[in-house]
């Protein structure tokens, strides 16, 4: 192990905080201390922990709230509790959400030294497999040479602006890129386009309690819980002006300042920014800050459409296939030529995410013991391809009843375009399930701006039942 492990200890209980200290630190970790979970809290939200052992009954905040904070505040150590027979059902619920395991007192001390143990070792697993993926996932030349450039950048500390369509995987070079860079903090991202306006200022810089309606309880922000470490801001381009302005001064100044606060916090934290719009032409049109853009793309990566790197498309579904037959526990099944053929001709807009859950859904739903045409679903192509004659005309019918919609929408007179624009939207969301992300991605809109049209119906009262 290269580094040494962090634990945590949290319980009142004197003579049981002092025999677990002695335990773990004669395993050769590094061991902290609180007295409840306030403090532990505290504690974590200051320092990176491998471990957090924790009793569940304490005064002020117990170990199940102090839990319920941690995952608020995005940080997702493994904790195990220590409980009495009275609230093991407490600590079982913990279980089903998410903690690691539970000890029930009296228990000699090889049994927190197990615990350890197992909880590192799996651990190392998953390091493995993360690291594994990578490899795994991309083959094509280009690819090849993005990641060249991602590991000479990721020692040192310039910020980074990854640009490309949705999909194309901006986030796993980002995480490349931190896993690759010396920083021991944690890799926090935030999508700055799935969170309202008026929550993202809080989201990223957080609060303390009482700055406003609803605030009862201090929060910290992304930039507090990336200190250390790298903070991805996905989809930079829907920050709103006047935040943006905000953001430019913790990138020169590096320190925040929660809501509500006037003490000023230094911060030690990489930022990289991802965008599938054109930067350049937003600061053109006004409304992305030049000053921002120059001081984020300090080393551009530009990931281009799967359909322009399409070698990489069998090596990705390979893996994809292993991935989610060992998930769903399927048998790993081989492909049809004629599927391979069907995925090699897809044009794939919506990218590396269109292919993950199109092979997800195949692993899923196939039956035979190749993959099919049939159990891709793509849009046009295989379905129709896979029909008995009967089927084909009742779906020629079906696609002729859907354009005649169409062109309804298109050409009838009296329509307005606002009113277009409210059909192709709900008739879109309808087709993907209600899936906003893809149904943004297929109207060429964000999902901010799909969001406010959704809220704008809403407040039409039109039914968004099955949508919404």
């Amino acid at each position: 192990m290269a580094d040494k492990r962090n634990i945590l200890i949290v319980d009142d209980d004197d003579n049981m905080q002092s025999a677990l200290l002695e335990t773990v630190k004669r395993l050769g970790f590094d061991v902290d201390t609180a007295s409840d979970g306030s403090e532990g809290f505290d504690m974590a939200m200051k320092k990176t922990y491998d471990l957090i052992i924790s009793d569940i009954r304490m005064p002020k905040v117990d170990g199940l709230k102090m839990y319920e904070m941690l995952k608020s505040a995005g940080i997702h150590t493994p904790i195990c509790f220590i409980t009495a027979y009275g609230t093991v059902d407490n600590a079982i619920k913990a279980l089903k959400e998410g903690a690691f395991d539970f000890i029930i007192k009296p228990f000699p001390l090889n049994v927190i030294e197990e615990m350890i143990s197992r909880v590192f070792e799996i651990q190392e697993v998953k390091h493995s497999k993360k690291e594994g993926e990578v490899n795994l996932i991309f083959k094509s030349k280009f690819m090849e040479e993005v990641f060249n450039i991602a590991k000479d950048i990721a020692p040192t500390e310039a910020t980074v602006l990854i640009t490309g369509e949705s999909g194309t995987g901006k986030e796993v070079v980002a995480k490349f890129i931190h896993e690759n860079s010396k920083r021991k903090g944690q890799f926090i991202a935030i999508n700055c386009a799935a969170i309202p306006e008026s929550l993202i200022e809080s989201e990223l810089f957080g609060y303390e309690k009482g700055a406003f309606t609803g605030a009862i309880n201090k929060k910290p922000g992304k930039f507090e819980l990336a200190d250390g470490g790298t903070l991805l801001l996905d989809e930079i381009g829907e920050v709103p002006l006047n935040l943006q302005a905000k953001l430019l001064r913790v990138l020169q100044e590096k320190e925040i300042e929660r809501l509500g606060s006037t003490t000023k916090q230094k911060i030690n934290v990489r930022i990289i920014a991802t965008t599938n719009r054109n930067l350049k032409d937003e600061v053109e049109k006004g409304n992305f800050r030049e000053d921002l853009y120059y001081r984020l793309n300090v080393i551009n990566i530009e990931l281009p459409p799967l359909r322009k790197r399409k070698e990489d498309i069998m090596a990705m579904t390979s893996f994809f296939i292993k991935k989610y037959s060992e998930i769903n526990s399927k048998p790993l099944k081989e492909l049809s030529q004629e599927t391979v053929n069907h995925l090699l001709n897809y044009d794939w807009p919506g990218n590396v995410r269109e292919l993950e859950h199109t092979i997800e859904r195949a692993v899923i739903l196939s039956k035979e013991k190749y993959i099919t045409p049939r159990d891709l679903f793509l849009h046009g192509i295989t379905f129709n391809d896979t029909l008995s004659s009967e089927q084909k005309i009742q779906s020629i019918t079906y696609e002729n009843n859907i354009h005649e919609e169409h062109d309804n929408i298109k050409l009838e007179a009296g329509v307005t375009i606002s009113q277009m624009e409210q059909e192709l939207i709900l008739k879109t969301l309808r087709e993907v399930d209600g899936n906003r992300t893809k149904a943004a991605e297929l109207l060429g809109i964000t999902v901010r701006t799909l969001r406010n049209k959704l809220n704008e119906y809403r407040e039409k009262g039109i039914d968004l039942t099955g949508i919404d």
